[in-house]
């Protein structure tokens, strides 16, 4: 799978239920905060490629896109 400039993460606020699967899959990504809000980090770089598909794969409310990718 190759990269196209400018990978991004995007969360569905509407769907995301705050259960914090994606802190623990990609803690330098997502962040749950005290207050009850998620933040996260939407550019990606390679090495934030890994940990990101594992949030989204993880995410049992599939809130979690990672946009701006190709197949080829």
């Amino acid at each position: 799978m190759k990269l196209r400039k400018g990978p991004r993460l995007s969360v569905n606020n509407e769907r995301c239920e705050l259960f914090g699967t994606c802190q623990w899959e990609a803690p330098g990504l997502f962040e749950l905060e005290r207050n009850g809000r998620l933040r996260y980090r939407s550019r990606l770089t390679e090495e934030d490629w890994d940990p990101a598909v594992a949030a989204a794969r993880s995410c049992p409310m599939q809130a979690i896109q990672i946009k701006g990718i190709s197949d080829e």
